[in-house]
């Protein structure tokens, strides 16, 4: 092709005709410009359609993170909630006659309100693809802002978090042992099912006689203790504040989700 073209340019040369030289010269050149635009057109999209098929790839990874993220947050919330049941009950065991009170419901509410759940969330693909420089390849610009945002937007929840465990690891489960043998509560604890589950705990209790393991001892000096009632009123002001925290990442998971499921095709 390279040949014909020299051969046609030789010829108009040979015969002194310039001017039709220059025209078609300048017609190479324009041919020349436009070959050159389409290679690097097609080459454009090729490398969209590759970033958009690693988006939707991204994509569908980020769903199954974030899915994972609102199960373990929801299943925080459904502990702390029943924590703080468990705290009204033992409030309202304080108000009755010692024999009136069922042991084992009392260890098993104790063992709950000891109980300290924290998120802990999975982001190693959020993390990867900020790291990696890859978050260009999401395209809506509302989703990569709330990923980006996400990690930090778990301060306050965090820190609240850590507020219930070091008080409950501190001062309520010392408190406890001081007053009371505690192995009854230990002994509820491992054969709460439903905390069991969510913790994915073996079932300890299948494999041990825990209730032999610990003998009844009396409640008495701990449960009508003055200083319980404060224990329950400020693990039951903790444990509410979290949960309104945990309410305000849900609801940035579910908007993150929202926002995925929109591109995904």
């Amino acid at each position: 092709m390279l040949t014909f073209f020299r051969k046609i340019r030789q010829k108009l040369l040979s015969q002194n005709k310039v001017t039709r030289y220059l025209v078609y010269a300048l017609g190479e050149i324009v041919l020349v410009v436009i070959g050159i635009l389409l290679a690097l057109q097609i080459n454009t999209w090729n490398q969209n359609r590759l970033d958009r098929k690693q988006e939707q790839q991204l994509l569908a990874q980020l769903e199954i993170e974030y899915n994972k993220n609102l199960e373990q947050l929801n299943s925080k919330i459904f502990i702390r909630k029943e924590m703080l049941k468990s705290c009204l009950i033992l409030l309202n065991y304080r108000k009755l006659e010692s024999d009136k009170i069922d042991v084992d419901s009392l260890n098993f509410n104790l063992s709950r309100m000891v109980t300290r759940p924290t998120f802990n969330p999975m982001l190693g693909v959020t993390t990867e693809l900020s790291n990696s420089g890859k978050l260009y390849l999401v395209q809506n610009a509302d989703l990569r802002k709330e990923l980006t945002s996400f990690e930090g937007f778990l301060g306050d929840l965090i820190e609240e978090e850590q507020v219930i465990f070091n008080y409950s690891e501190n001062v309520i489960r010392p408190f406890f042992s001081e007053h009371y043998q505690v192995g009854g509560v230990i002994s509820q604890f491992l054969q709460d099912e439903d905390f069991m589950a969510i913790y994915s705990l073996g079932d300890t209790n299948k494999e041990i006689p825990i209730n032999e393991l610990f003998p009844p001892a009396d409640f008495k000096p701990l449960l009508y203790h003055p200083d319980l009632e404060d224990h329950i009123a400020l693990m039951i002001s903790n444990t509410v504040y979290t949960n309104q925290q945990s309410e305000g990442v849900k609801e940035k998971i579910e908007l993150i989700l929202s926002l995925i499921k929109s591109e995904l095709k």
